[in-house]
């Protein structure tokens, strides 16, 4: 049996949230890409790989933008109880959920956007439309 490390930090300081060796995508997160305060954001390369906290006491617009490398993945958290993140494809880009969802549904939330084809992205998790 292969042994598994995880890690879960103090989120006053979340330099690391959640490691798993020899695993990638969203069960493998290596580090907090960034902590998004503001009611705007297109995601980037930095982002692949990555978790990011959304912190806004409001509603926030996450866009995908297009030219994402192939295997991005993005876990999202939406870490107040207003700050719903929509997320949006830019021109050109399109993002699959299911029944509509196009958000975060709550506080602690947890979404993923992960490509599946050129400029297609699925949306999935604890959303809603």
């Amino acid at each position: 049996m292969d042994t598994v490390q995880l890690a879960v930090v103090d989120s006053a300081s979340p330099s690391i949230a959640i490691a798993v060796p020899g695993i990638q995508g969203p069960a493998g997160l290596a580090a907090v890409a960034l902590t998004v305060s503001g009611l705007s954001y297109t995601f980037s390369s930095v982002n692949n790989n990555r978790l990011a906290l959304f912190t806004a006491s409001s509603g926030i617009t996450a866009v995908v933008p297009s030219g994402l490398a192939d295997g991005f993945n993005c876990l999202i958290v939406q870490t107040t109880a207003s700050g719903q993140v929509t997320i949006s494809g830019a021109s050109g880009v399109t993002v699959r959920r299911a029944l509509s969802s196009t958000k975060t549904a709550y506080q602690y939330a947890v979404a993923s956007i992960i490509k599946i084809g050129t400029e297609e992205y699925l949306l999935s998790g604890e959303v809603t439309a």
